[in-house]
């Protein structure tokens, strides 16, 4: 039913009407409201707490250049998966590279000098059993020896040194993910310090998702965290249209924020089709349970008092009586009722600006019952209704 046929079923049944007939003035008709209505359904629902939180990369790295020199290539594409290993930068290696050459050198000789001083412990030691050698020689020959191994291990090290270098002249991931805008382009000259990042790889498959609770919602939450170790999430982007996923809440913070009286949680979501992204804003509903046989109907239903929530539900004779409830949480256009509401109750949904209790009424439009009407459909109904009483 339209608008206009709404408000002209409103004018004829909202209206006494005196019958005259040969001057006398008959019985009036009864007062009888056109009114919309829905009928209460039990279901299973699930207890949720909501918050807002953001999307956080699983793992980040600022990758720097641990060598000095001038990059001379790059091997990577900006905002592009990059694998674990892989070549992302080339450094100037030509200065550590001879470097490596004198370090092998140095092993070398240190090597041939390390032999021939053991040659000659070798050859002392008879001579010392037969005393032709002091205690005193024998000791200076074996020393040498060990002068000898220490220099060979400090030529060694110097070798690892000089090897590492040449490597770090090839920047590698050190994390697989995606990389952002470089920060150093080639020609730049690099210190070799690590203070000025070269490019930061974030990697967001699996990614985890921060979001905060009330503190006070903080016993509701362990009473249902704590049997299982996690909690289920469901993650829906702001932007709408947005494809919600699954997600499973793993860690709590363990602490509460003092200056906000909240607790930090972190979920952690299969990103697998890469629709979320670190630092996108999100919606988060945690899964505690599930309300079995849950009575629901319309919230645009229910209204407030002096005493609190009410419904006008239609009762026989399509006579509408208010009833207290007490309702819970909300699912899409619904809102559970705790109290007060049974499956099957037929309840007004437009209209019930015009009743009162133990009011007779007509129903004219069951359809829109299921969905809650635009603020200005109503505001528009009331004036007509108004303009014509």
């Amino acid at each position: 039913m339209n608008k206009k046929s709404y408000a002209s079923a409103l004018l004829v049944a909202s209206f006494t009407v005196p019958l005259v007939g040969c001057g006398k003035v008959a019985v009036t008709r009864e007062r009888v409201v056109p009114v919309a209505v829905a009928v209460a359904s039990e279901q299973s629902v699930p207890i949720y707490l909501d918050s807002i939180g953001n999307c956080v990369a699983y793992d980040a790295v600022d990758v720097v250049a641990q060598a000095a020199g001038r990059i001379l290539s790059e091997h990577f594409e900006q905002g592009k998966p990059v694998e674990k290993g892989q070549l992302l930068y080339r450094i100037d290696s030509r200065l550590y590279e001879a470097q490596l050459m004198q370090a092998k050198g140095s092993v070398k000789s240190a090597e041939a000098q390390l032999a021939l001083d053991r040659a000659r412990l070798e050859r002392t030691q008879p001579l010392l059993v037969g005393q032709y050698v002091s205690n005193q020689d024998f000791a200076a020959v074996r020393a040498a020896v060990e002068q000898s191994e220490g220099r060979l291990e400090i030529a060694r090290g110097e070798l690892k040194r000089a090897e590492t270098m040449v490597d770090f002249c090839s920047v590698r991931a050190p994390i697989g993910g995606i990389a952002g805008c470089k920060l150093s382009n080639v020609g730049n000259v690099t210190d070799g310090s690590g203070s000025r990042p070269l490019l930061r790889i974030q990697s967001i498959n699996p990614i985890y998702v921060d979001f905060s609770i009330s503190e006070n919602e903080l016993p509701l939450l362990h009473s249902h965290f704590s049997p299982k170790g996690y909690l289920d999430c469901k993650i829906q982007p702001l932007a709408a249209g947005g494809r919600s996923a699954a997600a499973r809440l793993e860690i709590i913070n363990n602490q509460v924020t003092p200056q906000s009286g909240s607790v930090k949680l972190r979920a952690v979501l299969n990103n697998s089709d890469m629709s979320f992204w670190p630092g996108e804003t999100v919606r988060v509903r945690i899964i505690l349970g599930e309300i079995d046989r849950a009575v629901l109907a319309p919230e645009v239903a229910v209204g407030q008092n002096a005493m609190g929530s009410y419904v006008f539900v239609v009762g026989d004779g399509n006579v509408a009586d208010i009833r207290p409830v007490q309702t819970g949480q909300s699912h899409g256009v619904d809102v559970v009722f705790l109290d007060g509401l049974s499956g099957g109750d037929v309840v007004v949904v437009e209209g019930q600006f015009l009743l009162a209790p133990k009011t007779r009424v007509i129903i004219v439009d069951e359809s829109a019952a299921q969905r809650p009407p635009a603020a200005g459909a109503k505001r528009e109904s009331a004036k007509r209704s108004g303009s014509h009483r």
